[in-house]
């Protein structure tokens, strides 16, 4: 892992040293198996591109959460012919970076990234819960001939972990039934979202969120399409900006989030917005870890 493809700076911050940094940005544009539209292997370009135009000030937590210090890795060149390789490459990558004591993000990629990410979260004798933001439940045991497949990214972490999944309106039959039989897998279905009181599905899902310490992987095409078009496998329905905000916010109050990954983010040529709406997500996510989770991660 001795190569590698400098990226620009996240907000184009690239004076940070990762020593003194405390968020820490990975790039992994794998893209092997996806299905439908491609492009996510250009994700983390797009998006590092677009936080340039970031206003570094935040106006809802009034604060500047550029200054907690953020490092944007460079491009590792996993071996994207060989799968299996990525994904053990990606979990060495992440078990380096762990010992550093940084808040990670990384940025997809293909949501099979995930899976090697929460290997060396396992491997290191992290106790954590996964919240998962996504369109689909990507619990199928293998498609299209590989169990390493976009659409089984969070199966094996399911038969290991508590799952808690928001957003999901679109899974096999099969997939339904293992969640029927999975205790440990809540499921907070976007059909059944927008007919509760929004504040008390914040509070279920806080409640269903078991441990104390939280992975976070959140697909994109957990918006609704008409607010973020740019993934691979768009659907009907889905969560707004605001209401995806709210979730995290009290999600970062409550809980300690030890990482985060963004998946499936898929640039359309031309078409500017998703890439900035993307960046100033990950943003926002710096600014709440910096004003609600940075005493608790150190």
């Amino acid at each position: 892992m001795d190569q590698y493809r400098p990226l620009p700076a996240f907000g184009g911050l690239s004076s940070i040293s990762i020593e003194d940094s405390k968020v820490v940005i990975v790039p992994f544009p794998l893209e092997i198996t996806t299905t439908y539209k491609k492009g996510t292997r250009e994700g983390p370009l797009s998006i590092l591109l677009a936080s340039y135009n970031l206003e570094l000030y935040d106006e809802e937590i009034d604060d500047i959460p550029a200054e907690i210090g953020i490092y944007t890795f460079p491009d590792f060149f996993l071996p994207l012919g060989d799968l299996r390789k990525s994904l053990l490459n990606i979990e060495m990558i992440v078990k380096n970076i762990l010992e550093k004591n940084k808040f990670p993000i990384f940025l997809g990629g293909e949501h099979t990234i995930t899976k090697g990410i929460l290997r060396a979260y396992l491997s290191m004798g992290y106790n954590f819960s996964v919240l998962h933001f996504d369109a689909h439940s990507d619990l199928r045991e293998e498609y299209e001939g590989t169990e390493d497949s976009h659409a089984c990214a969070l199966r094996e972490a399911s038969e290991k972990l508590n799952i808690v999944q928001v957003g999901i309106r679109s899974l096999s039959k099969e997939e339904r039934e293992y969640i029927k039989g999975k205790a440990n897998i809540k499921v907070f279905w976007d059909f059944d979202i927008h007919t509760k009181d929004f504040d008390n599905v914040i509070r279920d899902i806080l409640t269903s969120v078991k441990e104390e310490n939280v992975y976070i992987t959140f697909d994109f095409d957990v918006f609704n399409p008409s607010e973020m078009p740019a993934t691979g496998t768009p659907e009907p329905g889905g969560l707004s900006w605001y209401e995806v905000l709210s979730i995290l916010r009290e999600v970062f109050k409550n809980k300690k989030i030890i990482g985060m990954d963004f998946v499936e983010f898929s640039p359309i040529p031309g078409l500017v917005y998703p890439d900035y709406l993307a960046a100033r997500l990950i943003y926002k996510i710096i600014g709440y870890h910096k004003k609600h989770n940075i005493v608790k991660n150190g």
